[in-house]
């Protein structure tokens, strides 16, 4: 873990590096390595800490008791995981968190870390900031999943990417199965609201109003 990868991060914009690394080096936080596919956390785990993804790409997922599951990012180092639970009255991660490739993970001790915020006001008003923004984006999941079509929010997945690198993945991340994808994909192609051009793939935004 390198301490200028740390202060890139807008949680610690605002302190110097010296700061930085006298309190990350204290006894009270550990380093974790993980493997390719590698749980870091399991839905319903007690959060007690505040996780850091210092290196490597992950995967977070909501699971459902009949074991549906629901792909809600990907996150690529420096990253909090879930930081808005730390401080809930119920503090338990509210996703799976898998590595798709080999990471490091700095757990810093919550009690420190709240005193930290203490002496340096800066990191809180980030800290309050990211929690803020990660409602924010929380937000406009539910907007996509409960209120709109699965043609709208396909839509809108394209619009933001550019294309469907794997449909199976892409089906995951907007909660429906493989074969409605499909469907719903190739009858925005008949609509005339997609053109596929290779991999790429381009909205025609007069015949796709109705959906966007």
């Amino acid at each position: 873990m390198e301490p200028h990868v740390l202060l890139q991060m807008p949680l610690f914009q605002g302190i110097t590096e010296e700061a930085l690394l006298r309190f990350i080096l204290s006894h009270q936080h550990t380093l974790k390595s993980y493997k390719p596919g590698d749980f870091i956390a399991l839905q319903g785990d007690i959060y007690r800490s505040l996780y850091i993804l210092c290196n490597g790409t992950v995967r977070t997922q909501m699971v459902s008791a009949e074991g549906k599951q629901l792909t809600i990012e990907t996150l690529r180092a420096p990253k909090l995981l879930a930081p808005a639970f730390i401080f809930a009255s119920e503090n338990r991660f509210p996703v799976n968190i898998e590595t798709l490739e080999a990471a490091e993970v700095l757990i810093l001790n919550k009690d420190a870390f709240l005193e930290f915020m203490h002496q340096h006001p800066i990191v809180m008003q980030n800290f309050l900031k990211l929690i803020s923004d990660r409602s924010l984006f929380l937000s406009k999941k539910l907007n996509e999943f409960a209120l709109q079509s699965l043609k709208s929010r396909l839509l809108n997945y394209i619009k933001m990417h550019g294309t469907l690198t794997s449909q199976q993945e892409v089906a995951h991340i907007l909660a429906v199965a493989r074969p409605s994808l499909a469907r719903a994909l190739s009858e925005l192609t008949n609509e005339g609201c997609i053109w596929i051009e290779g991999k790429e793939m381009r909205i025609d935004e007069e015949n796709a109003k109705k959906y966007l």
